[in-house]
């Protein structure tokens, strides 16, 4: 089976194919706050490169956060135009566990969310031990598993994709209008707003 996986969930772009479990050929883009520019030409590159087209692609798994909100919505955003207007399977997956699915042994997923906390989760060879969360990383370093794990704070330099286990950690999405990007925590403004509501 033919499948697109991408993830846009922090600064770096990953988008692959793969065939059955294998990754064919991948793309990665190093960006601050600009995905949203390049991912569909990113796709297109690497679907080019292979000599494919989208109707040649039975499924699409994106990571849908946690992270970046701009990734995410764009991630998720493309992801549901792809599949609706291509009549293609979506899979949707945890991004933290999708940057971290080539690491052996007990792996500490970490994704900055500033202000001393993170996005995190240990899984082990593949398997969830602590799930995702928005976390005080003060908090996070306390617990036993985290001191047995290896940290791994995802970026350009620490990411590691095994498309297996993506697929088999995947779910699918069945209602595509229903799916929203997994943000973890509220926004700065509706946190605002309600404080401002409150006083």
């Amino acid at each position: 089976m033919k499948r697109l996986l991408f993830d846009v969930s922090t600064n770096v772009m990953f988008v692959g194919y793969s065939k059955d479990d294998i990754l064919v050929d991948f793309s990665i883009r190093i960006a601050t706050k600009d995905h949203a520019k390049y991912l569909v030409d990113r796709i297109d590159q690497v679907l080019r490169r292979n000599k494919i087209k989208l109707d040649d692609i039975k499924e699409i798994i994106i990571g849908y956060g946690p992270g970046s909100y701009t990734g995410l919505r764009i991630a998720v955003t493309v992801g549901k135009m792809l599949a609706y207007t291509k009549n293609i399977t979506l899979r949707t997956v945890s991004s933290l566990y999708f940057m971290t699915s080539g690491y052996e042994g007990k792996i500490a997923a970490l994704i900055d969310a500033r202000r001393g906390h993170v996005f995190s989760a240990i899984y082990e060879n593949g398997k969830v031990i602590l799930p995702d969360e928005y976390r005080k990383l003060s908090d996070l370093s306390e617990q036993p598993e985290y001191k047995l794990a290896r940290t791994v704070f995802i970026d350009d330099r620490n990411f590691e994709i095994n498309p297996k286990r993506i697929i088999e950690h995947s779910e699918v999405v069945e209602n595509i209008d229903d799916l929203i990007p997994n943000y973890l925590r509220r926004t700065e403004a509706e946190t605002l707003h309600d404080q401002k509501s409150n006083t």
